[in-house]
């Protein structure tokens, strides 16, 4: 059990970065992931690589870690509030009853705290479903996603081209909401 010091703390140090934004952050990655920055320059110190590392920056790679990075905290609080509403009791009764750690975190922390997981589902999918800026500048314009198809549409004056697809991202979202919510009953737990 930690204090709640301790989790306040753990909570802070996941909320500050989350101060500055996201486009600050995004591109904050660039200079730490490029052919000269900051990663492969340590990689080559250490003597792990010869050259540096082409796929750190403008990759599949670099597009993902934004994601985590930028996304990171719509998934963490809905899961810190489930686990804070976990009845103690409940994990002393997993102890008692013999239950390694282990075994209390999939049979009894991980059930209680689905809601939290998908509410931070829903969340991260439609932010991420939405976000064109982020692939276009961490995969430097070699990637496209739903985002930012509807953005050039719109750059260009193709507005039902970007209406319909716009409304196929809606569906689509809609649909995979709709798909998480069959795990859970989020209505008891708001």
């Amino acid at each position: 059990m930690r204090s709640l010091t301790w989790q306040i703390a753990l909570f802070l140090v996941c909320t500050i970065p989350f101060w500055t934004s996201n486009i600050i952050r995004m591109i904050s990655w660039i200079p730490f992931l490029g052919r000269n920055g900051i990663a492969n320059q340590t990689l080559i110190d250490w003597g792990l690589i010869d050259q540096p590392l082409e796929w750190l920056l403008y990759s599949d790679f670099s597009v993902i870690l934004a994601f985590v990075h930028l996304y990171t905290l719509f998934m963490v609080v809905p899961i810190f509030n489930t686990m804070m509403r976990i009845d103690r009791s409940l994990l002393e009764a997993a102890r008692d009853c013999g239950a390694s750690g282990f075994q209390t975190l999939v049979h009894v922390i991980l059930p209680l705290t689905k809601p939290g997981i998908m509410i931070g589902t829903i969340f991260v999918v439609t932010l991420v479903m939405g976000d064109f800026i982020t692939v276009r500048f961490m995969s430097g314009s070699q990637r496209a996603n739903v985002g930012r198809l509807i953005s050039n549409d719109i750059g260009l004056l193709q507005y039902p081209s970007a209406a319909a697809t716009a409304v196929v991202l809606l569906l689509t979202v809609l649909i995979v909401i709709g798909l998480l919510l069959r795990f859970v009953n989020i209505r008891k737990e708001l």
